[in-house]
C-alpha cells in the first residue's frame, strides 16, 4: 500500500526559493513544503509548534553546524534552542548523514579520478566541513589550502595546516557560537574583506578545487573570484543556487550529494534524513553507525569513512589526562571504569544519603529548597563504583564509575538546558579521559533538552539514554505482580486478558512502547497524556498493530481510572496530582515509572487494596559491588543504568537509544540481551521497601472484600438493573449517571 508522507523543509537562513514540491520513493509519495525563517529562533520554534501535528517530520536546514575539531564538538547555542524544541514528529538537521555521505562519495571520486586533490584544493571555509578538510589532508597535505582566515576575519591570506592552526581554530569557533546568526554580516562586506577580494584570487590562481557548498558560497556575493575557471565541489542539490553559481564562472561543478538518492533536484541532507527515517520508520534519532549501514555498501569504504567521522585523534592535554588517570587507578587500586553513569538526587532526601550530609535531616523543611537550589551550583562529582559484574553468556567482566551531579528534578527543569549540557559534557570527558567506552544517562538528565542527542553529538563516547531497557523492565515488573494477583482472566481463545490497562504519559518515550507491549495483551487501552492530538496519532498507529484491542483516548486520567486494571504512569510532574489515588479501582496494580513518583508512601497508604510498585529494577549478573548508596536494596540498580552495563558487555559501543522515541526493535533487542548475560528481574519495590509475595496475597484479599462491599453497595443503592448496566459499559461511557459515571458512590 503507497503511503503519503508530509515533510515540512524549514530552513534557518533567509527566505531563498521557498516552495513546495513532491516526489516518490520505496513505492511511498513525499509532500515536501519549505519555509524560511531568516536566523529567527523563535520563528522556527513558532513553525515547529504550528505545523507538528499537520507533518509526519521536519527538515531543518541552514542551521548552524556541528562542527567537531580534535575530541570536542562545537554546537552554537542557536542550534541548542531549536532542536530542544518539543515535537511529536522527527526533528531532522541530516548532520551525521551528511558528514558519512560526503566522504562516502569523496573516495568514490577521488578512486574514479573526477577530483584529483593533489593538482589543489580549497576551503573557503574548512571548518564548515571538517570531515573533507580532514580527509585529503592526510593524504594531499601539501596540496590543501584554507580560506578561513579571509571568510571569517577578513584577512587577505589562504594560508596551508601548520601545528597552531587547530588552536587558532578553537578560539574562533568559541566566539562564533554565542554570536547571534541573524546579526551576522554578508561575507566580503567588509572594508577590509573588500579591498582583500584581488589578493585571494591572486593566491588561489593553480589551486584546482574548490571546495564550498551552495548556500555558503551565496554569502560572499560578489568576491567569488575564486572560483572562476576551477572545480566547484558542492553538496546541495538546488537547481535554482545551481543556475546562480554558474554566474561565478567555474569550470564545472561537481555535487557529492549521493546520486542514488537524488530523487528530486530540491534534495538535501536534512530532506534525506527525514525521508529515510519516514521509509524505514525509525522516529528516533539514528546513530552514525546505522546511518553507514543504510548510506555506505562498501565495507573497504565503510571503514576509511568511520576514521573521519566516528574518530579523532586525542590531543596532549587528553593523553596526559588519560596517563594521570591510569596512574592514579593503580595507586588506589580502582580498575579502569569500562562504562559510566551519571545520576542526581531525586529529592531532597536523597541528599542525606551522601557521606557527611545526613544531618540534613534537622534542618528546617523551610530551608529545602534554597539549599537544594544552592548545592546544583556545585560541580558533578564521582560518587562511586560498581564492579565485578560478570555476562554468564561469555564470562566477560566488567566495571562502571558513577558520576552525581547534585541537582533535584525540580531544580534540573527550571535550570538552562545550556548550563546541564556543559556539566553533563564534563562528565563525558572525564569518564573518557578515565577509559570509560560509553556512558549513560539517568533520571532527569535523559530527558533535558532534546533527550540526549546534543549531549552525545558534544561526547567523546557513545551516549544511551537507557530508555530501551526501562521500557522493557517496567513491564517484566507489571507482568509478574499482575500473575501473582491473580484477579484478570485470560481469553483462552484470543489470548487477550480480560480487563483494562491505562498508560498515563502514553505520548512520551517510555509511555509510548509501553502502550504498544500492552495493545498486545490486553483487551482494552486507556491511553493519557495533555495534548488529544497525539493521542489521536498513537491510537491509529496503535490500532493499526493491535486491531482486536480496542483503544480510548483521554486527557484526564481519573476520568477512566476506576476501569483500569492495571496503570503504567509515565511522566514528569513535579507540582500536582496525575491522578487521585482514590479513584482506582481495588485490586489495581499500578506501575510508577515516573520521576519523581506519581504517587508517594501516602497514597499507599491511603489505598491498601491497590498495588503500587516502582519502575521495574533489575540485578546484573555477578558478584557486584558498589561502593555507593542509589536509594534501592542490595545490588539492585536502575534499569538504565543496566542498559549501559549490557552494551558494555555486549562490545557494542554506540547511542543506542537516543531521542523521545524508543525504537520497538531496541526494546526486544535490549531484553533479549538482559536475557543472555544474565540480567535478572529484582524484587518488586514499594514505597516501603521489598514487596514480598505474602503482601501481595494480602492486598488481593483486600480488593476482593472491597469490590465485594462495593457490589453490596451498588445493589442497595440502584438495583439489579442498574447494577448491569454500571458494569457492563467500559470506560464510564452510556451508563446513565451523568459525567460521573465511572465512580463508586461516596458510602462505599
Amino acid at each position: 500500500m503507497k503511503r503519503t508522507y508530509r515533510i515540512a523543509e524549514i530552513s534557518f537562513g533567509r527566505p531563498h526559493w521557498d516552495a513546495a514540491y513532491e516526489f516518490d520513493f520505496a513505492g511511498d509519495h513525499y509532500e515536501v513544503q519549505r519555509f524560511s525563517a531568516n536566523f529567527s529562533v523563535d520563528a522556527v520554534v513558532r513553525l515547529i509548534e504550528t505545523l507538528r501535528n499537520q507533518v509526519d517530520a521536519f527538515a531543518l536546514t541552514s542551521l548552524p553546524p556541528v562542527i567537531k575539531l580534535d575530541q570536542k564538538s562545537y554546537v552554537h547555542r542557536q542550534y541548542l534552542e531549536i532542536m530542544a524544541t518539543p515535537s511529536p514528529v522527527p526533528l531532522c538537521d541530516g548532520t551525521g548523514l551528511r558528514e558519512i555521505a560526503n566522504i562516502n562519495s569523496l573516495v568514490k571520486h577521488i578512486e574514479s579520478g573526477v577530483i584529483q586533490p593533489e593538482r589543489g584544493t580549497f576551503f573557503p571555509t574548512a571548518v564548515l566541513c571538517t570531515e573533507l578538510e580532514e580527509y585529503i589532508r592526510h593524504r594531499y597535505r601539501k596540496s590543501v589550502y584554507i580560506g578561513d582566515a579571509y571568510s571569517l576575519l577578513g584577512l587577505p591570506w589562504m594560508i596551508q595546516p601548520f601545528p597552531g592552526l587547530m588552536t587558532l581554530s578553537k578560539l574562533a569557533l568559541n566566539v562564533a557560537n554565542i554570536k547571534d546568526m541573524k546579526r551576522n554580516t554578508p561575507l566580503a562586506q567588509t572594508k577590509m574583506q573588500k579591498i582583500s577580494r584581488s589578493s585571494l584570487a591572486a593566491q588561489v590562481e593553480n589551486v584546482q578545487y574548490v571546495f564550498c557548498d551552495l548556500p555558503m558560497l551565496l554569502l560572499f556575493d560578489q568576491a567569488t573570484d575564486f572560483v572562476r575557471g576551477k572545480d566547484l565541489v558542492i553538496w546541495s542539490s538546488h537547481p535554482a543556487m545551481e543556475e546562480e553559481a554558474k554566474k561565478y564562472s567555474p569550470r564545472s561543478i561537481i555535487n557529492l550529494f549521493p546520486e542514488n538518492y537524488r530523487v528530486h533536484p530540491y534534495m538535501n541532507y536534512s530532506v534525506l534524513d527525514a525521508m529515510l527515517r519516514l521509509s524505514h520508520k525509525r522516529t528516533a534519532a539514528l546513530s552514525i553507525e546505522e546511518w553507514e549501514q543504510l548510506i555506505t555498501e562498501d565495507v573497504e569504504i565503510r571503514q576509511v569513512v568511520r576514521k573521519y567521522v566516528m574518530t579523532r585523534n586525542s590531543s596532549t592535554q587528553t593523553k596526559i589526562s588519560q596517563g594521570f588517570n591510569a596512574v592514579r587507578n593503580k595507586v588506589f587500586s580502582q580498575p579502569e571504569p569500562d562504562f559510566a553513569f551519571v545520576i542526581h538526587a531525586l529529592s531532597h532526601n536523597d541528599f542525606m544519603h551522601v557521606p557527611g550530609l545526613g544531618v540534613l535531616k534537622h534542618m528546617p523543611k523551610t530551608w529545602n529548597d534554597p539549599f537544594d537550589r544552592m548545592a546544583a551550583k556545585a560541580p558533578p562529582f564521582v560518587y562511586g563504583h560498581i564492579k565485578h559484574i560478570i555476562s554468564e553468556s561469555n564470562g566477560k567482566e566488567i566495571n562502571g564509575i558513577i558520576y552525581a551531579l547534585p541537582a533535584t528534578p525540580k531544580v534540573l527543569k527550571n535550570s538552562d538546558p545550556e548550563v546541564i549540557y556543559r556539566k553533563i559534557e564534563s562528565i563525558c570527558y572525564d569518564a573518557a579521559n578515565r577509559g570509560a567506552k560509553m556512558i549513560g544517562l539517568g533520571a532527569y538528565t535523559k530527558i533535558v533538552g532534546d533527550q540526549g542527542i546534543t549531549i552525545n553529538q558534544n561526547s567523546p563516547i557513545p551516549v544511551t539514554t537507557g530508555n530501551s531497557l526501562s521500557a522493557s523492565a517496567t513491564l517484566w515488573a507489571l507482568a509478574d505482580v499482575v500473575q501473582k494477583m491473580r484477579l484478570l482472566k485470560q481469553d483462552t481463545n484470543t489470548g487477550y486478558v480480560d480487563g483494562m490497562a491505562m498508560v498515563i504519559g502514553a505520548t512520551g518515550s517510555i509511555g509510548k512502547v509501553s502502550a504498544k507491549l500492552l495493545s498486545m495483551i490486553f483487551k482494552r487501552l486507556c491511553l493519557v497524556a495533555p495534548r488529544l492530538n497525539r493521542l489521536e496519532e498513537l491510537r491509529q498507529e496503535i490500532q493499526q498493530m493491535s486491531p482486536n484491542c480496542e483503544v480510548i483516548i483521554t486527557t484526564d486520567a481519573n476520568e477512566l481510572a476506576a476501569d483500569a486494571d492495571v496503570l503504567v504512569t509515565a511522566t514528569s510532574a513535579f507540582d500536582h496530582k496525575i491522578v487521585d489515588v482514590m479513584r482506582l479501582k481495588p485490586g489495581a496494580v499500578v506501575c510508577d515509572c515516573s520521576r519523581p513518583l506519581d504517587f508517594d508512601i501516602e497514597d499507599a497508604k491511603q489505598r491498601p487494596d491497590v498495588l503500587i510498585i516502582e519502575s521495574g529494577e533489575v540485578v546484573l549478573p555477578g558478584p557486584v559491588e558498589m561502593n555507593f548508596d542509589m536509594g534501592l536494596p542490595g545490588n539492585t540498580v536502575y534499569a538504565c543504568l543496566a542498559e549501559t552495563a549490557l552494551l558494555t558487555l555486549e562490545g557494542q559501543y554506540e547511542p543506542f537509544t537516543m531521542g523521545r522515541d524508543i525504537e520497538w526493535h531496541k526494546v526486544k533487542q535490549i531484553y533479549q540481551m538482559a536475557k543472555r548475560h544474565g540480567v535478572k528481574l529484582a524484587a518488586i519495590q514499594g514505597h516501603t521497601g521489598i514487596i514480598t509475595d505474602k503482601e501481595i496475597e494480602l492486598t488481593r484479599e483486600l480488593a476482593l472484600s472491597k469490590r465485594k462491599k462495593i457490589r453490596r453497595c451498588h445493589e442497595d443503592t440502584f438495583g439489579d438493573q442498574q447494577l448491569v448496566i454500571l458494569f457492563a459499559c467500559p470506560g464510564g461511557k452510556s451508563r446513565g449517571m451523568g459525567e460521573k459515571g465511572g465512580q463508586y458512590p461516596q458510602s462505599c
